[in-house]
């Protein structure tokens, strides 16, 4: 299928995405990029953004930092930059996630929520090397992915839902490109939404080398107080 072809098809869907809107899954997400530090300085590369649902809810926590979020559709960038007004922190490109460029650097986190699926195979590679490059070793990368059982059963059952390209994403063949692209795993999560266990969520990062460091020399001096107290709890309920 030619890029326009693809392009078009989201053209068209945009407004099913307009419809469903920061659903739970994407309000999870959210919550998800909270707990690993999203904070008001932090900067977002948001790849596959769509009609800015998942954007606009970053927008509310990323006030002084910045926010780059591309996608493959002109009609849905023009959706996504209506939806989060003229907020002078965000940059809305149309482009080929898999090609390219962040016009900004020093990123925090890079998303991917439940775009590698619409992605053809093939490219993976291309993408995450890209990636790999404009990473700095404190980058976070998070991506969300249906389970591959959920989307083959779906496949089979209910094939009218999945969209112009829907695709199995397993875990091993996935591990391998990241390593290829000097990426590596750091946390990795089955998840419940509407189905049980219909959702994956990962962390990835630049693959870093081992450095002897004390985890006692990384606690402030309350964590400190706190690991003593629990270890302390721990020995008198445990030994």
């Amino acid at each position: 299928m030619h890029k326009e072809e693809i392009a078009g098809y989201y053209d068209v869907f945009s407004a099913t995405q307009v419809k469903t809107g920061a659903n739970e899954r994407l309000i999870s997400l959210y919550k998800r990029l909270l707990e690993q530090g999203l904070k008001s300085s932090s900067n977002v590369l948001e790849l596959g953004c769509g009609v800015g649902n998942f954007t606009k809810l970053l927008a509310e926590k990323v006030t002084s930092g910045k926010i780059e979020a591309v996608d493959f559709s002109q009609k849905s960038i023009e959706i996504a930059r209506k939806k989060c007004g003229e907020k002078q922190n965000i940059h809305f490109e149309v482009a080929d996630v898999t090609a390219y460029t962040p016009k900004f650097a020093d990123f925090d986190f890079i998303t991917l929520m439940d775009v590698i699926e619409h992605i053809p195979l093939e490219k993976h590679q291309e993408l995450f090397s890209k990636i790999c490059r404009f990473s700095t070793e404190k980058t976070l990368i998070a991506l969300n992915i249906p389970n591959p059982e959920y989307i083959a059963f779906t496949r089979k059952n209910q094939p009218e839902t999945l969209q112009v390209i829907d695709q199995e994403i397993h875990l091993a063949p996935l591990l391998t490109i990241l390593e290829n692209s000097g990426l590596e795993l750091v946390f990795f999560e089955k998840y419940s939404i509407w189905e049980i266990e219909d959702y994956h969520f990962l962390l990835v990062r630049k693959k870093q080398n081992f450095e002897l460091r004390h985890l006692s020399d990384e606690r402030t001096l309350s964590e400190k107080v706190l690991n003593k107290v629990s270890r302390k709890i721990d020995s008198l309920k445990y030994r």
